[in-house]
């Protein structure tokens, strides 16, 4: 009554040998599927890294650049306020009345200009003045 002979050398397997069989593929589904999802992991990391890592150095970068532009902000606005505080100086008569008297040797009319002596005003000595010191 058998349709097919190919089927008829086959035995009957039994529960028990099915179960052993059933329980050696499900081991196996199971570490492929935990080996598939370790690679799905490491390729989601990869394409995640190779997209976000360019556009995070590039942050790096311009954060740097931020810090060093505003060091060079800071620098720039602390001359400004030092030219400007010479500028506010320079316009006041009673700085280049001071400046005259400094460094032009000027006074009112009725001062007496009374300088003292620094080590720019004394005279230089001579080489000959140099080699002989005067005794003393």
């Amino acid at each position: 009554m058998m349709m097919f002979k190919f089927f008829t050398g086959r035995r009957r397997r039994s529960n028990a040998e099915l179960e052993i069989i059933q329980q050696e593929r499900s081991h196996a589904v199971r570490r492929l599927l935990g080996t598939m999802g370790l690679i799905f992991l490491a390729s989601v990391a990869f394409l995640g890294t190779m997209i976000v890592l360019p556009a995070w150095l590039e942050l790096q970068s311009l954060r740097q650049q931020k810090a060093s532009t505003e060091r060079r902000l800071l620098k720039a606005q602390e001359e400004e306020e030092a030219a400007h505080s010479r500028y506010i100086w320079m316009m006041d008569p009673e700085y280049f009345e001071q400046i005259a008297r400094d460094r032009a040797n000027q006074a009112k009319d009725g001062e007496t200009v009374v300088r003292r002596p620094t080590a720019a005003d004394r005279p230089r000595p001579t080489p000959a003045q140099r080699d002989n010191p005067p005794q003393r």
